[in-house]
């Protein structure tokens, strides 16, 4: 059976090679959580370039006033674990039922 090796080395010689003949492309794969990593705010005070979903969450609790906020509050409590992708699911879901029926406030 053959052994195969890791050799950082050769990857990094051949990483070299199709930078410099510029024939070939190159894509990376950054992760979801790469914008939550790069810190535009000062050494005191992180802030997130793109904040994550807790982050963005409370951004939308923070900023909404009146009868909207109290709306979010209704639906956050419909759902089970409370962010904003699942009140947006939860919002959607309510809108395909409801289809092109009137509602009464």
């Amino acid at each position: 059976m053959d052994t195969t090796v890791h050799n950082p080395d050769q990857y990094m010689l051949d990483f070299r090679q199709i930078i410099t003949n510029g024939r070939k492309k190159i894509g990376l794969l950054i992760g979801a959580g790469a914008p939550v990593s790069i810190n535009i705010g000062d050494s005191d005070n992180y802030k997130p370039l793109i904040p994550n979903i807790e982050g963005l969450t409370n951004q939308v609790r923070e900023n909404l006033k009146g009868i909207e906020k109290d709306a979010y509050i209704s639906l956050e409590q419909q759902v089970s674990s409370s962010n904003i992708e699942l009140v947006l699911s939860r919002v959607r879901g309510l809108s395909e039922v409801i289809g092109a029926t009137e509602v009464c406030v």
